[in-house]
């Protein structure tokens, strides 16, 4: 076994100690079997149920999009622009 720490509130503390001395066990004991069960069976996680995702939910898409009128993005043409500053 390892030992381990543990900090219990006041009220938890003596409501185990009390159980421990009621059912002739060690505190240690109770506290390993409650570990050992909750590992065993744990409590379900409530996940919000999920609406559909749809196209207006993405508003993000296409925010970086030029204008089609105007010049080409710079990621597009950076041989161009780079030749640009050194012709000048």
């Amino acid at each position: 076994m390892v030992r381990t720490q543990i900090q219990l509130n006041e009220t938890t503390h003596r409501l185990l100690k009390n159980r421990a001395h009621s059912e002739n066990r060690s505190m240690s004991a109770l506290v390993r079997d409650a570990v050992n069960q909750y590992l065993q069976n744990p409590p379900r996680l409530q996940n919000p149920p999920r609406r559909k995702l749809t196209l207006k939910d993405f508003t993000f898409i296409g925010s970086g999009r030029s204008d089609s009128n105007g010049p080409r993005p710079l990621s597009t043409r950076h041989d161009d622009a780079l030749a640009e500053i050194y012709n000048e």
